[in-house]
């Protein structure tokens, strides 16, 4: 529900449309990056998973007395290619996507769990995005499927991802098309 909440909250914030979240068991899936650049799009991502992260801390705040154990989670961003369209049978499909980096960012998720941390990025998504990772911890982990080790960057607050990432640059086309920007 908060994840979904952020997702749209974020997707009402940015200027171009976010694909609507798919839900999997008790987790999120949400894709980035279909009518933006590759740098937006980690973006966009490592601000939702501030947003979230922010939304999930005020809804334990607020429920604290009410539930006996906080509500947990885990968050894995990967950039890379992937196969996506619509998928499934005889009128039941949905949007989605397929491939080895969304393979790759769900068991980032999962190792949450045993890394004692609330998201996992690959290294990729930190410099595509234009992070300065130095104030995350970097690792190296196995994948499984993949032979190398892969280095990460693990984050035990994801709040302070959006104090990392600059505001999207402003569209330099106008709505007509018409190129904007000036020379100085």
């Amino acid at each position: 529900m908060t994840s979904s909440s952020s997702l749209t909250s974020l997707s009402k914030q940015s200027p171009k449309r976010l694909p609507k979240p798919e839900f999997v068991g008790d987790g999120v899936f949400a894709l980035f990056g279909l009518d933006v650049d590759r740098a937006t799009a980690c973006r966009q991502a490592l601000r939702t998973a501030a947003l979230i992260a922010s939304n999930v801390a005020y809804l334990n705040h607020r429920f604290a007395t009410e539930v006996r154990d906080p509500i947990q989670y885990g968050i894995g961003i990967h950039a890379g290619e992937a196969i996506v369209g619509d998928i499934g049978f005889r009128g039941r499909t949905v949007f989605t996507a397929l491939g080895d980096s969304v393979n790759v960012a769900a068991r980032l998720q999962d190792m949450t769990k045993n890394l004692n941390c609330l998201l996992i990025m690959s290294e990729e998504v930190c410099k595509i995005a234009g992070l300065s990772a130095d104030v995350l911890t970097r690792r190296e982990i196995q994948i499984r499927g993949h032979d190398e080790p892969m280095t990460v960057r693990v984050v035990e607050d994801p709040t302070v991802l959006a104090s990392l990432t600059e505001p999207e640059p402003a569209d330099p086309l106008s709505e007509d098309g018409e190129d904007n920007r000036s020379c100085s």
